[in-house]
């Protein structure tokens, strides 16, 4: 036997030609008959690639929504945290010029910063 092209092979002892499923090695005098027989192969196959690419996808999204669970539980976390008000602390009080450094008490600059907010 020898192989002439593609799928086609040559019987070298009785010089007849024949095509063989490269698939499964099933013989075929014609190559119509061999073509029909590959659409069998196909359709069997895209079967099995649809189903392995369903299962595929849906093993992928079980994990995106195992993903999304997780990280919204992080996040009610945090919002639980951030709507939890942490008492105010009580506004500090300016320091009386007792209370300064000598070199502080007489400064005209605290005076300004005290107006514009910035003495405390």
């Amino acid at each position: 036997m020898r192989a002439l092209r593609g799928s086609k092979y040559l019987c070298e002892y009785c010089y007849y030609t024949f095509y063989a499923c490269p698939v499964c090695g099933e013989t075929f005098a014609y190559a119509w008959q061999l073509s029909s027989h590959m659409r069998k192969h196909r359709k069997k196959g895209e079967r099995g690639e649809l189903r392995a690419l369903l299962e595929e996808l849906l093993a992928g999204q079980r994990l995106v929504l195992a993903k999304l669970e997780e990280v919204s539980g992080k996040l009610d976390r945090v919002l639980e945290l951030l709507s939890a008000k942490a008492p105010a602390a009580p506004p500090a009080a300016e320091p009386s010029d007792e209370e300064l450094p000598d070199f502080l008490r007489d400064n005209p600059w605290l005076s300004v910063l005290r107006s514009r907010g910035g003495g405390e």
